[in-house]
């Protein structure tokens, strides 16, 4: 497939995007074995390196020649291994991943401690990048496929319960019950008033939360940050084309990966309903009270950095200041919602 054919695949905007934007990277900071494997997997070509992301767990990279474009990701050895288990997991199923070609999670990457992966570059159009000229036909459609696909990695079975370690296994036996180191953090980070920190405290120590917590027995693959930055989509299909970065798989009730898609969709009724029809083609989704809980625990975990972001005078180059304020302000009005009392 030629370069132009794969720049309509991927969109043009996130091609565009990357090659205005991104500096080229110097082929020789790559240790030699790994520049073997990429001059074999760009088959001869020459080729450059583009950063495409940085953060404080992983370095991605576009490989980019005139046949070919190609994702290497460098980074710890724990989210190496959860995006190479995801790929393993979900190989021969209808979600759409990227392929991984090669990868060691405990090679020599260039980078001290880190190993790396080389997968194939995600179809479409990020859909941050274009969701605000989607139609709401589109969009509704895109949310019901997404619900799909959800229930379909969702159909996957897990042992143990939240982070993946190496052996595939959750790290902890149990479901966790009141997030009580959470609650103690998210006290001294000052983000609600203190009527509002008892407001939060009655909820989760609450009999139902408690038993709630207590009666999860099912634990399904996660994928724990279904954020519009991890998702492609077909404009003209309505589709989710890609999800990628599975770096912070986890086990654990499917509630979970319905809480971050909550906080986004929840003033969307149509776009909610739309998931929910999707996902229950498959399978029954949880209840909303079960995704009302995993709403709060995941901001209670969220909510420090939105406000600090929102604090701070400048973009951060996915959303702007007006953007950041306007986030911080309706995820908490989301919590607090949830957990006054009714």
């Amino acid at each position: 497939q030629n370069l132009g054919t794969k720049k309509e695949t991927m969109g043009a905007s996130c091609i565009q995007r990357q090659r205005q934007q991104f500096k080229q990277q110097e082929a020789a900071k790559l240790p030699p074995k790994l520049s073997e494997e990429l001059n074999s997997i760009m088959e001869g070509g020459l080729w450059n390196l583009k950063a495409c992301a940085r953060g404080c767990d992983q370095d991605v990279n576009l490989i980019v020649n005139d046949n070919k474009i190609m994702v290497l990701k460098r980074g710890s050895r724990r989210h190496l291994a959860h995006s190479m288990l995801a790929a393993k997991l979900l190989e021969s199923s209808s979600v759409p991943i990227p392929h991984v070609v090669c990868g060691d999670a405990k090679g020599n990457s260039g980078i001290a401690g880190w190993g790396y992966l080389v997968e194939t570059a995600a179809c479409g159009e990020e859909m941050w990048l274009v969701y605000g000229d989607l139609s709401a036909e589109t969009r509704e459609g895109i949310w019901m496929h997404l619900g799909e696909l959800m229930a379909t990695f969702h159909n996957i079975k897990m042992i143990g319960y939240g982070d993946v370690g190496f052996d595939g296994k959750g790290a902890h036996e149990r479901y966790p019950g009141v997030p009580s180191e959470d609650l103690d953090g998210f006290l001294k980070a000052e983000v609600v008033s203190l009527e509002e920190m008892k407001a939060l405290k009655s909820y989760l120590q609450s009999e139902k939360v408690i038993r709630m917590n207590r009666n999860v027995v099912e634990s399904v693959m996660i994928h724990a940050d279904l954020e519009m930055d991890n998702l492609f989509v077909d404009r003209k299909a309505a589709k989710i084309s890609a999800i990628i970065d599975w770096a912070d798989l986890q086990c654990g009730p499917r509630s979970e990966d319905f809480a971050r898609l909550y906080c986004r969709l929840h003033e969307d009724p149509k776009c909610w309903k739309a998931l929910l029809d999707g996902y229950s083609k498959l399978a029954t989704p949880p209840s909303i009270k079960e995704i009302e809980l995993r709403t709060v625990e995941l901001l209670l975990w969220l909510l420090p950095g939105k406000r600090d972001a929102a604090n701070k005078n400048e973009d951060n180059g996915i959303g702007t200041k007006k953007q950041l304020v306007e986030d911080f302000r309706r995820c908490k009005q989301l919590l607090l919602s949830i957990v006054a009392p009714r």
